[in-house]
């Protein structure tokens, strides 16, 4: 009896403490999501940049019988036409401006990690540039060049593959992953030390200045640690992102879009896609160049290519979104077609969401409203017509999927997440070659597809999954919905005051004007928090309102939604995400001004 209760009890301590450490992890994990969405908020002004700018200056360049034309300038080892070059020049720092970006990603997902973790402190940003320098330069001393590789500790020969300019020092090619763990031990140093008295003979450095000293020295560890792991890792990223590719042609696009989709709800999606966008996992175009060496680019062979990349000290990009970016800056070196015939079929991790975020959800999103009652239509035509739109023009996606996902979740899983998959299948099987900035919408794909068309983005294609995909949506979501019994904003009207009204859409989109309205809206949503005492931190990320409370019991999710203009609200261990599509970033300041306030007022107490 004695061990019956004895094995119970620790049964209990053990679901217990793996209910504690769940309820620690996934608060970190989405603050590191939202972290992700920093960099990525810079993309689409660097990608029109990077596009326009490499249209631009290819168009100036004449590559045809040089016999046919009067007067060309050589720049830059390209035959300008006479009269073109302040044109071409002019898409050349369009072009250079927007690759110096995606050139530093790394750097810039060290500081906006550290600036996630840490309340959004300056300090902690300027202290990851310290350390992410620091860990660069050590690396950068122990290398050593041999003609075929590197030295390093007892490694030799080391792929050169593996080594790449990091802020201009030759050190480790670890993409964002190296950053990441920066950015990590940055905010952790700021967190524990930024309040640090030191003895008076040396307080000079005490407080922030201790934090990027102490960091200098805690990447050191770090550096050695990369050096050790990261080749072997390096070789198995590169195999993984070489050997997903000749899966049969879109299986891989469908099986990332299955996971991509399913982590959506948990606000980690970002999380699970940055290695195959960023890092070797999701390909690697110097292994690419010198695996088909032989392979004729027309005026020059893949391997005379990699060879000129590395003579001129050319950067050459690895992971899926890097590359095509990458490739969309030097359509004049290759194109899309010629790496897809050299066995890497890129975008496969990203054009598939052109046709169901331009064509299937906003068709959904119709068959949804169709489902409304005719008396009932008028009053939330504006609400489904309008999230249509956001989801086609930009590919914010959270205002439809959060409809269906909290009135009936199988919707979402058993339906959507389906769907989506067969459009990743179809653009992976027609080699379409459309990139992004995270979402795709009709902005990304003038920018990504329709302008740098030449470099074989293939942007027609989209049009055609598009055709196939809208249908599907519609009527897959008008027969679940009405069979299904699904009670959508309007079928029913008890649902129509708690989940969407128009007034809750107009304060949505005048937040500019109602200040008064949002400011009250955040101190009603604070106290179904908890209030003030019970909030850790406030972010927000593109679609999300994120919280951290010290107690989710408290928490009254039905509160928040009653509100208006609250998709859903996903309350896992300490973590609280409310989905708002937009207005999250309007609320999140006056929540933590509130916040602000009543913290100032028990210092003053004191």
């Amino acid at each position: 009896m004695k061990e019956k209760l004895k094995e119970e009890k620790a049964k209990r301590s053990f679901k217990e403490h793996l209910k504690k450490l769940g309820s620690g992890i996934m608060p970190t994990l989405s603050k590191l999501s939202k972290a992700f969405l920093l960099p990525i908020a810079l993309l689409p002004i660097a990608g029109i940049f990077l596009g326009v700018g490499a249209t631009i200056a290819n168009l100036c360049i004449y590559n045809g019988d040089l016999n046919a034309v009067n007067d060309y300038v050589i720049i830059n080892n390209n035959n300008i036409i006479d009269g073109y070059q302040g044109l071409y020049f002019f898409g050349k720092v369009l072009n250079t401006m927007g690759d110096v970006a995606f050139g530093n990603l790394p750097v810039l997902f060290c500081i906006s990690v550290a600036i996630a973790y840490t309340n959004d402190s300056g300090v902690a940003a300027i202290t990851s540039v310290v350390g992410f320098l620091a860990f660069n330069g050590l690396q950068s001393a122990l290398l050593m060049e041999r003609e075929s590789g590197f030295d390093m500790l007892w490694y030799t020969n080391v792929s050169k593959n593996l080594i790449t300019p990091n802020l201009g020092i030759q050190s480790l090619n670890t993409g964002v992953f190296a950053a990441i763990f920066v950015g990590a031990i940055s905010a952790w140093m700021y967190n524990r030390f930024h309040k640090t008295q030191l003895p008076s003979a040396i307080s000079f450095f005490s407080g922030s200045k201790l934090v990027p000293i102490i960091t200098f020295v805690a990447v050191i560890p770090l550096a050695f640690l990369f050096l050790i792991v990261w080749p072997p890792i390096g070789k198995g990223l590169a195999w993984f992102g070489e050997n997903s590719g000749k899966l049969p042609m879109g299986t891989d696009s469908w099986i990332y879009e299955i996971f991509e989709r399913s982590l959506v709800p948990f606000g980690l999606h970002h999380v699970f896609y940055a290695p195959l966008w960023w890092s070797a996992a999701g390909g690697d175009l110097e292994q690419l160049l010198a695996d088909n060496s032989t392979y004729d680019l027309g005026t020059r062979t893949a391997g005379e290519l990699l060879e000129y990349l590395k003579t001129n000290n050319i950067p050459i990009p690895k992971g899926d979104q890097t590359m095509m970016y990458w490739v969309i800056g030097h359509q004049d070196l290759i194109n899309f077609t010629q790496i897809s015939e050299m066995g890497l079929n890129l975008g496969r991790f990203q054009s598939g969401k052109f046709p169901f975020m331009m064509f299937g959800l906003p068709m959904a999103a119709l068959a949804m409203w169709l489902n409304v009652p005719k008396d009932n239509r008028k009053k939330v035509m504006g609400i489904y017509f309008s999230a249509a739109f956001t989801c086609f023009l930009t590919g914010i996606t959270e205002p439809i999927e959060f409809t269906f996902l909290f009135l009936a979740p199988w919707l979402f899983y058993l339906v959507h997440m389906p769907l989506a998959s067969i459009s990743f299948l179809l653009t992976g099987l027609m080699k379409t070659h459309t990139s992004m900035t995270v979402s795709g919408g009709v902005i990304d794909y003038i920018v990504f597809g329709l302008i740098p068309f030449k470099a074989g983005t293939n942007p027609l294609h989209i049009l055609w999954i598009g055709a196939i995909m809208g249908p599907a949506y519609f009527f897959s979501f008008y027969f679940a919905v009405k069979y299904g019994k699904v009670m959508v904003p309007g079928r029913d009207g008890s649902n129509l005051s708690t989940l969407f009204t128009k007034k809750d859409f107009k304060e949505k989109k005048a937040s500019g004007g109602k200040t008064a309205a949002q400011a009250e809206k955040a101190s009603k949503i604070l106290n179904f928090l908890g209030g003030w005492e019970n909030i850790e931190s406030v972010d927000s990320c593109a679609s999300r309102l994120r919280v951290t409370v010290k107690d989710s019991s408290v928490v009254s999710a039905e509160g928040i939604k009653s509100l208006g203009g609250c998709n859903g609200v996903i309350v896992k261990g300490k973590s609280v995400q409310a989905v708002y599509g937009g207005e999250q970033e309007v609320i999140k300041p006056y929540l933590k001004e509130l916040i602000e306030v009543e913290r100032n007022k028990i210092k003053n107490k004191e």
